[in-house]
């Protein structure tokens, strides 16, 4: 599942045009035969085997004895006297992205504060999902807010949305413990470490605590529905302007408490420097790790900061938003109930809006405005979700 995604990522930069470079049928073709024998990292068999050579030798001579074909598929060619000379393409100028005003927005966590606390003399409460099992949520009040990336950076463009009823949103993500009041068949797994298919089973992603993951768009729709004849409320996934602006509680900044390359430690669980964690040895389950790693370090992160976490985090484990609102950034990400659909930002019919992030992720894929898309029938190992009630 990681490498569907890390490949259909790269597939629609490409696509739409990633730093002006064009791509003829010729070049398509290789790419995706790339994709399709997932990186071998032989070229050839006289690379892997004990006697060099042998066995290319081998499959010439009998190809000439039984087809009369002198054929030497892996013959290395020579190579070029002189260097290749890349062809670098111009940079491409974005156009700029125009971010409409908004009175009274972006504002402070104090006004943040007040404006909740004036959309209803409650503005937390739980649901009790029975067998001492319980949900909070948080009053999330009505007003309008600029959605949207002015970058272009993973997000729609800059445009005024006016949420106009207040909605209550749960606090934390879906736990595990939580889910399984619905399914208690469903596991969220574990994730292993750089080796694959070999050595300890992984590290988990099924305690009780951690959010729920390996959960599709439907099966997070069907807890909606389930919570809802349980409770007697009207419970949903969240549309992803609810979402962003529950997330940004009044900021107009990549993050809750600031830009994107701002120290992440105190406030989300995403790509840090813990992420080292999975070169450690295959056989073990944790040993001090030499510097540098003996195992591959490949896994994309910012090492500057550490948040103390591997995977995902117990729901409270770091500071809210002014709403009350925990994990906005990282952690899991999390589907909404919008259609991704067909759009500037390269969208794709039939997908389904996934927000925030997580702990596999870099912070600039963690902010307000980034989305992704899944199909609704996807079980992706690092997206969970949260739950929007209205009218209660």
């Amino acid at each position: 599942m990681e490498f569907h995604a890390d490949t259909t990522e790269l597939v629609k930069m490409l696509r739409n045009g990633h730093n002006g470079v064009k791509m003829d049928a010729e070049a398509w073709d290789r790419l995706i035969t790339w994709i399709d024998l997932n990186c071998p990292f032989h070229g050839t068999w006289g690379e892997e085997i004990d006697k060099p050579g042998q066995q290319r030798q081998r499959r010439r001579e009998l190809l000439k004895l039984y087809a009369n074909v002198d054929d030497d598929p892996e013959a290395v060619p020579s190579t070029p006297a002189e260097p290749v000379k890349p062809i670098v393409p111009e940079a491409a100028s974005a156009a700029p992205r125009t971010v409409p005003e908004c009175p009274g927005w972006p504002f402070d966590a104090a006004e943040a504060r007040r404006r909740q606390e004036a959309a209803g003399a409650v503005t937390s409460r739980e649901v009790d999902l029975g067998e001492g099992v319980r949900m909070k949520l948080v009053l999330v009040p009505a007003g309008e807010f600029v959605a949207g990336s002015s970058t272009g950076s993973g997000g729609l463009p800059p445009r005024r949305v006016n949420v106009e009823r207040s909605f209550w949103i749960g606090t934390f993500e879906v736990t595990n413990e939580q889910f399984a009041r619905f399914d208690p068949s469903h596991d969220s797994r574990v994730e292993d470490k750089n080796a694959y298919q070999f050595g300890i089973h992984g590290y988990p992603m099924n305690r009780p605590w951690q959010p729920v993951v390996r959960v599709s768009c439907q099966e997070a729709e069907a807890f909606c529905h389930w919570l809802s004849e349980k409770t007697g409320g009207r419970f949903s996934l969240p549309s992803e302007e609810q979402w962003e602006y529950a997330c940004r509680a009044g900021t107009a900044t990549e993050m809750f408490y600031g830009n994107a390359d701002a120290d992440f430690s105190r406030f989300a669980n995403v790509a840090d420097a813990t992420m080292t964690k999975f070169a450690s040895n295959p056989y073990t389950v944790d040993e001090p790790l030499p510097n540098p790693p003996k195992y591959d370090d490949w896994i994309p992160k910012d090492s500057r900061f550490n948040d103390g976490v591997l995977l995902s985090a117990k729901p409270g484990s770091f500071e809210p938003n002014a709403w009350g609102l925990f994990d906005v950034h990282g952690n899991v990400a999390e589907w909404t109930r919008s259609d991704y659909g067909e759009d500037a930002n390269g969208g794709v019919p039939g997908r389904k809006v996934v927000r925030g992030g997580s702990w596999r992720d870099r912070p600039y894929r963690c902010t307000s405005s980034f989305r992704l898309g899944y199909q609704p029938y996807q079980r992706v190992y690092n997206v969970g979700f949260r739950v929007v009630g209205q009218g209660q």
